[in-house]
C-alpha cells in the first residue's frame, strides 16, 4: 500500500469555490490528514500576497508555490525561496501583441500588479485577488525590470484566440497557461507548478510518487504529471480530466475532501 506524505492543491476552483471562503469541513478534513502525517502545500496561479490570507486560513506552513511556480515563498516569514521571472523584453512584446483589443492586461512586478484597465473594469478582479492594482498607461512603461508574470483577461472566446496567437508567435520562449477559460497567464518558459512541486519535494526529502496533486485548471497539468496521483475536481475541464489519474465526483473543496478521504483517511 502506497503511503502519501504530501497534498499539493490549487486554490481557486479547488480549495476555494466561488465564495472565496475556506470552509470549516475542508479544514477539519485537512487537520485529520495532518494527524496521519500528510501535510498540505498550496500551488496557485495567484500572486503570493493574494494567496497569503487563504494560506493562513488553511494553516499552511510549507512554502507557497505562487504565480504558477514563478515564485516560492515561506508563509511564516515571507522569505523569498525561489523566483524565475519573465524576461522584460518578452513581457513588453506580449503586451504589444495584445494591445488595442478588449482584453484587460496585467503585469506583476514583485508584489505590485500593474494594469491599463480602468478601475471600473478591473474592480471585480481586484476584489477577487484581494489586492489593489496600480494603473499605468501605456502599460509597457511599468515594465522597468523582469516581471513575475503577465496576465491577460477577457471573455472566453477572445482568450482562446489570443492564446493561439501568443503560442504561434512565441513558441517555447514563454510558458502559457489558461488557469481559467477567461485568463491566459504568461511566465518564464522554465516555470510550472510541476517544476516547483518537484523542487519542493527535493527540499522536503519526499519522493514525487508520495504526493497527491489536486487541481481544476490547465496550469495544474504539469503538477498532475509530477505527482504520484493527479486528481481533477469535478469542475475541471473534461479534457483535463482525461489526463488525471483520479477524477472527483464533487467540485471545488468537496472534491479535495473526497480525495483526502479516499487516499489518506481510508488507508487506500
Amino acid at each position: 500500500m502506497r503511503r502519501y506524505k504530501l497534498i499539493a492543491a490549487d486554490l481557486d476552483g479547488t480549495l476555494l469555490d466561488d465564495t472565496y471562503t475556506v470552509m470549516p469541513e475542508l479544514l477539519d478534513c485537512i487537520d485529520k490528514s495532518r494527524c496521519r502525517g500528510v501535510e498540505l502545500a498550496v500551488a496557485t496561479g495567484r500572486l503570493y500576497p493574494s494567496a497569503l490570507p487563504f494560506v493562513k486560513d488553511l494553516k499552511v506552513s510549507l512554502p507557497v508555490i505562487a504565480s504558477n511556480g514563478a515564485v516560492v515563498r515561506d508563509p511564516r516569514t515571507g522569505e523569498l525561496i525561489y523566483a524565475l521571472p519573465l524576461a522584460r523584453d518578452l513581457a513588453v512584446e506580449a503586451l504589444k501583441l495584445t494591445a488595442g483589443g478588449t482584453a484587460q492586461r496585467f503585469v506583476n512586478i514583485k508584489d505590485t500588479f500593474y494594469t491599463d484597465a480602468s478601475d471600473e473594469v478591473s474592480r471585480k478582479y481586484s476584489e477577487a485577488l484581494r489586492i489593489q492594482f496600480t494603473r499605468r498607461i501605456p502599460l509597457e512603461d511599468a515594465v522597468t525590470e523582469d516581471p513575475t508574470m503577465v496576465v491577460i483577461r477577457d471573455r472566453e472566446e477572445e482568450i482562446s484566440r489570443l492564446t493561439s496567437i501568443l503560442r504561434e508567435h512565441f513558441g517555447d520562449r514563454i510558458y502559457l497557461a489558461n488557469s481559467k477559460p477567461f485568463f491566459v497567464d504568461i511566465n518564464n518558459p522554465g516555470v510550472s507548478k510541476g517544476a516547483a512541486l518537484l523542487n519542493l519535494c527535493r527540499s522536503l526529502e519526499i519522493r514525487p510518487e508520495e504526493v497527491i496533486a489536486i487541481g481544476d485548471g490547465w496550469n495544474d497539468l504539469e503538477m498532475f504529471k509530477a505527482a504520484g496521483i493527479g486528481a481533477a475536481v469535478a469542475n475541471a475541464p473534461d479534457k483535463l480530466k482525461e489526463q488525471a489519474d483520479f477524477v472527483c465526483t464533487k467540485p471545488h473543496f468537496r472534491g479535495v475532501i473526497e480525495v483526502i478521504q479516499r487516499f489518506i483517511l481510508s488507508g487506500e
